[in-house]
């Protein structure tokens, strides 16, 4: 039983962190690009057009390279103690930098490679009393700390990323059509400190401390891109991207057990995470020299049955061998996305700086049935950008214009939603799980308990910057 209860711990850790990862993929690739709604797909032509839509590397004249840095800042609120309790995690703070290089390698085709980071994600909920609330489950949340599930405070911390790199050409059938394809190399770091119910792995009940880190690298998968320019002010842009698996590798540590020698027993861990389908249409227009409209839309498909984020699988295998691989379903329930993008762009007469705006209003994956406190919240969000560009000419060459560029981006959004009671207490199967895979909702049948009712909301705010250089 001991053992049993140790590959449970390992199935704790394994879950939080994936549930991190709920953020669909901000897009935070080029400064310009956010200041704009998250737009870019049809008039970004310099070298994060690589993630974008890579035919739009066509724009390169002989060479460009961009580096970006956007930090990503988040405050969330979860029922942390129980049923209609509030808990707020701190300000989270995520990183995601970029840095992309292209260059002409013949008189219709463009080379580029680049490394990013598509989704990053920092956060914790610090000096948490009687997690979970009550452990009768009686719908009250109990504070008495001689019988809450702890009365020690103890912190939750969480971090995840997922980054890719990228190589690509670009291809200029025509002057109005152009071609881009890009191979992408998926990778992803789970890194979780936590305490949880690591009995209900087992049917049980118990909390316990689980610190989980795990990583790994995916298959490689193509991202195809397409631009038509039908007049002079007009660009349409199209890209898919395809889904891939990364397969995660890694060592869990419980406070549950130790070795003889007083440290931490260590696991091993394994399970995947799906990059899911992408499809992203854009369609902008250049009003005037110096106005700029662009409007896109983006579906991502992590209700995909096969490919999605339904759930995740996790296999704990025991490294003495003493127990066979143990293998459980981490439920997502996550949807199939949208988001709607609009953005303006107005250069002022000098041509040294632009100013931008934009606005994205975009569904979450997360449903309220299996929303829990380590990822967004359900609903619909809107987020409101705004940014400025300064343009540099090259002073040796006047044929040259806009050599340099530095783009100053920002984003506010929050989303946020309130469940009620209907969950509560009923039964569920989980997602893509088999017939035995039921759970009572918002009990302590759950590890990590969902569709508890309360408030669910995250604020996020973003600082961005972009340096190019291209000519």
């Amino acid at each position: 039983m001991s053992r049993l209860l140790a590959l449970a711990c390992l199935l704790v850790g394994a879950l939080a962190p994936a549930a991190a990862g709920a953020n669909p993929e901000p897009t935070a690739y080029d400064s310009r690009g956010i200041a704009m709604g998250l737009t870019g797909t049809s008039y970004m032509e310099r070298p994060s057009a690589l993630v974008l839509n890579p035919a739009n590397m066509e724009g390169i004249g002989k060479l460009g390279f961009s580096l970006n840095f956007t930090g990503i800042f988040t405050n969330q609120i979860a029922p942390m103690q129980g049923p209609n309790t509030r808990g707020t995690s701190g300000l989270g703070f995520g990183p995601l930098p970029s840095g992309f290089v292209g260059g002409r390698i013949s008189p219709r085709m463009v080379f580029a490679a680049g490394i990013v980071i598509e989704t990053g994600y920092g956060s914790g909920f610090s000096d948490v009393v009687c997690l979970d609330g009550d452990q009768v489950v009686d719908g009250v949340p109990d504070t008495n700390p001689d019988t809450c599930t702890n009365s020690e405070p103890q912190n939750l911390d969480v971090t995840f990323f997922v980054g890719e790199f990228s190589a690509g050409t670009s291809i200029r059938i025509t002057d109005e059509f152009w071609l881009g394809v890009a191979l992408r190399l998926p990778f992803s770091k789970q890194v979780a400190d936590l305490w949880q119910n690591v009995g209900a792995a087992l049917g049980g009940f118990g909390y316990a401390r689980v610190k989980n880190n795990l990583g790994g690298v995916g298959f490689p998968s193509p991202r195809i891109g397409l631009t038509y320019k039908p007049h002079r002010k007009v660009s349409i842009g199209a890209m898919y991207r395809m889904w891939s698996t990364i397969k995660l590798t890694g060592t869990t540590e419980t406070s549950l057990l130790a070795n003889p020698d007083g440290t931490p027993l260590t696991l091993d861990s394994t399970a995947d995470w799906y990059i899911p389908h992408a499809l992203q249409f854009g369609v902008s227009y250049k009003a005037n020299p110096r106005l700029l409209l662009a409007w896109e839309l983006r579906l991502q498909f992590h209700g995909a049955d096969k490919h999605g984020n339904k759930n995740q699988t996790v296999t704990a295998t025991d490294p003495e061998g003493v127990l066979p691989p143990f293998t459980t379903v981490v439920p997502f329930g996550w949807e199939n996305v949208w988001s709607a993008k609009f953005g303006v762009e107005y250069r002022f007469k000098k041509d040294v700086l632009a100013f931008r705006g934009g606005l994205n209003i975009a569904d979450s994956a997360a449903t309220a049935l299996w929303a829990q406190y380590f990822t967004p919240p359900p609903g619909v969000s809107a987020s409101f950008m705004a940014g400025l560009g300064f343009y540099w000419d090259d002073r040796n060459d006047s044929s040259i214009k806009d050599k340099y560029m530095l783009d100053i981006g920002t984003l506010f959004a929050y989303s946020g939603t309130n469940v009620g009671d209907e969950y509560i207490g009923t039964d569920a199967q989980i997602p893509g799980g088999g017939p035995m895979d039921i759970v009572e909702v918002c009990s302590r049948e759950q590890v990590v308990r969902t569709g508890c009712p309360g408030q669910y909301g995250v604020f996020t705010y973003w600082a961005s910057v972009t340096f190019t250089l291209q000519y």
